[in-house]
């Protein structure tokens, strides 16, 4: 069982609606990772995302929710570092356990394994993407979002912040070509990569945020898609 109850997720988290009145996700990000998932068996890394959502709108951008909102007839692991959050979820009923992503205690187990916005997080990446492979089955796939360096807003971002960018919990940036070079390294096969933008203004109070999601999305037909500020790559193990 993968959903919790949808009285239990109303009073726990949404305080407003049940499961069945909630709209899907239109976020370009999340969309991109669903549309990728195989197979059956399916393991989320890093499924708490710092904290559960709290409204209808976070709700919307929330990954784990959400795909096990889509793949609701699958048998969807959520593992995460974060033990309150972790337990906070295993109450709703959703099937999860703590771990370390480096270190996963999986064999051969899954379709497909799902990590949105992970890799420039972990301490160790080349160790996190060793630990993916050894969960998967033979010919499952990987797939995973990352910051794309190379894009407007982290580079207004930076000029605003003056030496920070974003986000202080990252501790890495890459762009297509280092991504592909760790992914080669870890012995997984790139299938795709794709350029799409993750933005959130509708949960984000930052009013500088705001302006550039309206301005962006109005003149990035003129860009080429690689300024996009998220990388979702799809690879398989070998």
């Amino acid at each position: 069982m993968n959903m919790p109850q949808p009285i239990e997720y109303e009073a726990a988290i949404l305080n407003s609606q049940t499961q069945s009145d909630l709209p899907e996700t239109e976020n370009e990000r999340l969309l991109s990772i669903l549309s990728e998932v195989r197979g059956t068996e399916i393991l989320h890394v890093g499924c708490v995302n710092h904290r559960l959502p709290q409204s209808t709108a976070e709700a919307r951008h929330y990954l784990h929710y959400q795909l096990c909102r889509r793949f609701a007839h699958c048998h969807i692991v959520g593992l995460d570092i974060e033990a309150d959050g972790i337990e906070q979820l295993g109450k709703l009923g959703f099937d999860v356990v703590w771990g370390d992503a480096h270190d996963m205690p999986y064999r051969e187990a899954f379709d497909t394994v799902v990590a949105g916005e992970l890799l420039e997080h972990v301490q160790n990446p080349g160790l996190f993407l060793s630990s993916c492979v050894r969960a998967l089955k033979p010919g499952g796939r990987l797939v995973l979002s990352t910051p794309n360096v190379f894009t407007p807003i982290l580079f207004l971002a930076y000029l605003k912040n003056y030496d920070r960018a974003f986000n202080s919990d990252h501790v890495m940036w890459f762009c297509p070509q280092t991504l592909r070079e760790i992914l080669r390294r870890a012995e997984l096969t790139v299938t795709s990569l794709h350029f799409v933008d993750d933005l959130q203004p509708d949960i984000v109070d930052s009013v500088y945020y705001k302006s550039f999601a309206f301005v962006w999305r109005t003149v990035r037909f003129l860009f080429p898609r690689r300024l996009r500020n998220t990388m979702v790559v799809v690879c398989e193990r070998k």
